[in-house]
């Protein structure tokens, strides 16, 4: 997903990567759907203090998302 169009961006470190959450402009009456880049490369495995800062940024950054559009939001991990 670009963010050169997007509405919201947040980053955050997880270890050595850096997460990017990037929230597109919805259409009237659409859901919002927000996507999360990794650089330098998506991780195959995070060890679980990689995993914690994942989750710990994620939801501050949805948050603060949630907050700056007035909407709620739920993440669901499968």
């Amino acid at each position: 997903m670009s963010a050169s169009a997007a509405l919201m961006t947040r980053s955050w470190q997880a270890g050595a990567y850096t997460c990017t959450l990037t929230v597109q402009r919805p259409k009237p009456g659409a859901v919002v759907a927000c996507s999360v880049e990794w650089s330098p490369e998506m991780p195959r495995r995070l060890t679980e203090g990689e995993l914690a800062q994942y989750r710990a940024g994620r939801n501050a950054a949805l948050a603060a998302v949630s907050a700056g559009l007035g909407i709620n939001a739920a993440v669901l991990e499968l």
